[in-house]
């Protein structure tokens, strides 16, 4: 009997500490949501693809802070990718989740990292695109393993970016 009771007892602070840990996820998801409009899912105009390649996506975050992953607009899920580099932009297509675009117009910097939430990797392993969303900044990381792909991926949005500066 007094094993029983135990067992209740547990599995009721479990279902507690469950239901507070998705409590706090959907608040934290209500408040990015209403610092930020949803991004774009697609480019409105595309133009010639510069780049692509297989990827994994690992997060968005704040810029200011790569600690804190955006979950809003389904961000939150981490990932296999494609990443497509086009004149005008760039299109990160993510299995089973709804695919980001970032207008040419809305990246600010884009560079290399080695740590982004729960992710470490070698010196340089991760691909950081800084961009705006209203008045937000947010980078999104991205691995690529192959090295090479990695360095044609940020000089491609590199050439774009600064692109859209000179005109």
């Amino acid at each position: 009997m007094g094993k029983n009771i135990m067992a209740l007892v547990s599995a009721a602070v479990f279902l507690l500490l469950l239901s507070l840990a998705i409590r706090a996820w959907r608040s934290r998801i209500a408040n990015q949501q209403a610092s930020f409009t949803a991004p774009l899912e697609a480019l409105e105009y595309f133009g010639q693809v510069l780049v692509e390649a297989k990827a994994f996506y690992v997060a968005t975050t704040y810029a200011v802070n790569v600690l804190e992953r955006i979950a809003a607009y389904g961000l939150g899920a981490r990932g296999k990718a494609q990443v497509l580099v086009f004149s005008e932009g760039v299109l990160i297509v993510r299995v089973g989740e709804r695919s980001l675009a970032l207008d040419r117009a809305q990246i600010v910097a884009v560079g290399y990292g080695q740590v982004a939430i729960d992710k470490a990797v070698e010196s340089d392993g991760l691909i950081q695109i800084t961009w705006m969303q209203d008045s937000s900044s947010l980078t999104t990381h991205l691995r690529v393993k192959e090295p090479a792909l990695r360095d044609q991926i940020v000089s491609a949005i590199s050439g774009i970016i600064t692109k859209e500066e000179s005109l």
